[in-house]
């Protein structure tokens, strides 16, 4: 982990993700050197399944409204440019100041970090290895890409996006679900055209109180 911002962050993250299968080390983009996290090993919640977290999040009033437990959101078509999107991501989030000190992360996947690191940000929501989870799910299904971390932020790539509006729909119950706290926080965020922007987006943002 660095002692501070580390000059041109986002070429190092770029430099160091594509190395990440030969180091077995995955780079982490971090607000400032952190205090979050609490390493204690473990499986990363391997065990976990993603459906079953949403599940057990959801009830009638869940935002947004469905009739009943819709399942999760039908993957998205397969994207060739998921490395060429987390790049563009880490630069876009190194550009806009939220984060550019480096970690390096003994995984291979992204979404195993949280669990690995026993990250602390939505701890009063979820724990880290039920992230981890829902991240390995997004992963397969929208070519997610972990970019980085704030105290109680994530920052992620998606580079396969949803394409019809039930599938995106759904996805935002998704969203919802694992983390209803950017939902009400954002005053910029709009509920009713959330979707239509998950299928233009290619960076999603997390923010848990």
């Amino acid at each position: 982990m660095s002692d501070g911002p580390v000059l041109d962050a986002a070429d190092w993250w770029k430099r160091l993700y594509a190395r990440r299968y030969e180091t077995g080390l995955y780079p982490l983009l971090l607000e400032y050197p952190d205090d979050s996290f609490d390493p204690v090993g473990g499986d990363y919640g391997a065990d976990i399944d993603a459906a079953s977290y949403f599940r057990s999040q959801w009830t009638d009033d869940a935002w947004p409204p469905f009739r009943k437990w819709p399942g999760l959101a039908r993957p998205a078509a397969a994207s060739t440019d998921v490395d060429v999107c987390a790049g563009e991501v880490a630069s876009a989030v190194v550009h806009d100041g939220r984060a550019r000190c480096l970690a390096l992360v003994q995984v291979t996947r992204g979404a195993d970090a949280p669990a690995a690191l026993n990250w602390l940000g939505m701890t009063n929501h979820m724990t880290a290895q039920e992230l981890s989870a829902v991240l390995r799910s997004w992963e397969d299904r929208f070519g997610l890409r972990v970019i980085g971390f704030g105290h109680g932020s994530l920052y992620v790539s998606v580079a396969a996006r949803p394409t019809d509006v039930h599938q995106a729909h759904v996805l935002t119950a998704e969203h919802y679900l694992a983390c209803p706290d950017v939902f009400h926080v954002d005053p910029g965020l709009d509920w009713s055209t959330y979707h239509e922007d998950l299928m233009k987006r290619r960076a999603w943002w997390f923010w848990w109180d």
